[in-house]
């Protein structure tokens, strides 16, 4: 068999059918409101495959703080599902690290629940546990064992199943530099080049503490500090010129972590710059997060304390860092299509931009859908209708891209404006009579209904709702979208003519 075929999938897949103990996937139907329930029945099942197995301990694997179920605040609650667990700057938790079952279980919780934090669990007899992104858990214990009666007896669907799509076996990983002596000398020249450094410290996926070096002996004092197995990278030192920061913000040229001076040594879950206004009054940097856009000047991987380098980190994107790329694609005035995927009430609309990860990430308000008046989505923007609209913005924070119909359309207001400038003459069609005056529609050329007021005192007593009248603009508010009208026919009227 030669080496790409002992490297490929089906072979892997092959060693995985060949353990001795069998993998079963835990599921089950479940909305918003019952996750809870589910994950206490997962949590139940699992201990019951633990204690047959006879693991007392779990290792850590591949640990996540952030960005395997999502980027978006609606996630990383109770400290990322870490609350209670570790200490606020996660000690104890990364690659390698041993906790107890009850610990790994509260962990397995935390997973099924989507509160930020992923890793995949291990101990003796064969035993691991890995939970997928849709909340299902795929679980080996002994081969023997009432686990899977109990399992189904919590109402726990139970299939047995090839392996775990997320099994170790199945990573993508490379090859990584030990952060070794020669690497620690290679830090302090650059340092005694450069003046000063910034050390990336990622203890686990998507959970960071930053490291100011600014000279030869604060590199051994860094190097102290940091979580076994971290991976490591560095980056010129924070800049002082904040406008350029900011300038690159908004270039919007890559997706970036914005670093600041009070960050240092400290822990951080990725933070992407959205706004020029983030910046403070501080030292700081623009860190890229995609691989792709990531150039270093040195990278490293922490090793044991024997000096050997066990980690091997899966390189494959989450679905949440697929989905934060598609974001970083898209800029403010980008054409998008998509199918209005549900409504919210009179709010607006979900828009699915592609039929995977996009699902759901446009989102229409009901002011963007025209610049007519809308009473109601469904005019519109109807379930299932495909949809073509302006990005207004990328909201990171919501995993969400705010779209705009209208803005596909001049501004009709603006147009009236360069068409009938102040005290031009022209007809309008009395829409509505108040007792204050007459709201009179005036002509546009995109559909959308503008009007303005002329004051009781200055129409004629005979007028109608559905009269043309001849007025002229008094004033124009473009910012507050309001028209002041005169009749034409009073005396004194401008006799500047459309």
């Amino acid at each position: 068999m030669t080496d790409a075929a002992r490297s490929g999938p089906e072979f892997r897949w092959a060693r995985l059918r060949g353990m001795a103990h069998p993998v079963h996937r835990l599921s089950g139907s479940f909305d918003h409101n019952s996750r809870e329930s589910h994950a206490e029945a997962c949590v139940a099942a699992v201990a019951g495959f633990a204690l047959d197995a006879g693991a007392g301990r779990l290792t850590i694997d591949n640990p996540a703080l952030d960005g395997f179920f999502s980027f978006s605040r609606r996630v990383g609650v109770n400290g990322h599902g870490l609350h209670g667990l570790f200490d606020h700057r996660h000690r104890g938790f990364h690659d390698g690290a041993e906790v107890s079952l009850g610990t790994g279980l509260a962990l397995v919780r935390a997973m099924v629940l989507r509160q930020g934090a992923w890793c995949r669990l291990s101990g003796d007899g064969g035993f691991f546990v890995h939970v997928g992104d849709e909340g299902e858990v795929y679980v080996r214990g002994a081969a023997f064992g009432t686990a899977v009666e109990r399992a189904r007896a919590l109402g726990l669907d139970v299939s047995e199943v090839e392996g775990s799509p997320y099994a170790p076996e199945l990573d993508e990983t490379a090859d990584a530099r030990p952060a070794d002596d020669a690497f620690w000398a290679a830090v302090a020249a650059l340092v005694a080049e450069r003046g000063a450094v910034l050390l990336e410290e990622q203890y686990v996926r998507n959970g960071y503490r930053w490291h100011g070096i600014s000279s030869v002996e604060d590199v051994d004092g860094a190097r102290a500090r940091l979580t076994p197995r971290a991976r490591l990278a560095l980056w010129p030192d924070l800049s002082a010129d904040l406008d350029a920061v900011r300038t690159a913000i908004e270039r919007q040229e890559h997706v970036a972590m914005l670093v600041e001076e009070p960050q240092l040594a400290d822990s951080f879950p990725a933070r992407i710059a959205e706004r020029r206004t983030e910046v403070r009054k501080c030292r700081a940097a623009l860190i890229p997060m995609e691989p792709a856009d990531r150039h270093p000047l040195l990278a490293a991987e922490v090793p044991d304390a024997d000096g050997v380098l066990r980690t091997r980190w899966r390189l494959q994107p989450t679905r949440a860092e697929q989905l934060r790329a598609l974001l970083g694609s898209l800029r403010a005035g980008d054409r998008v299509r998509g199918v209005v995927a549900t409504g919210v009430h009179d709010v607006g609309v979900y828009v699915d931009l592609d039929d995977d990860l996009g699902r759901q990430v446009g989102f229409l308000r009901v002011p963007e859908l025209s610049w007519s008046r809308v009473d109601g989505v469904d005019d519109l923007a109807p379930v299932g209708r495909e949809i073509e609209a302006m990005v207004l913005s990328v909201d990171f924070g919501w995993e969400q891209v705010n779209l705009s119909m209208k803005a596909l359309n001049p501004d009709p207001w603006r147009l009236f404006a360069d068409t009938e400038p102040v005290g031009r003459t022209f007809t309008g069609v009395v829409a509505k009579l108040m007792p204050f005056g007459a709201l009179v529609a005036v002509r546009n050329d995109v559909g959308a209904e503008l009007g303005g007021l002329v004051r009781a005192e200055d129409l004629a007593s005979s007028v109608e709702e559905g009269d043309e009248i001849a007025v002229f603009v008094e004033e124009l508010d473009l910012e507050r979208r309001r028209i002041r009208l005169r009749s034409a026919a009073e005396p004194g009227a401008p006799m500047l003519s459309g």
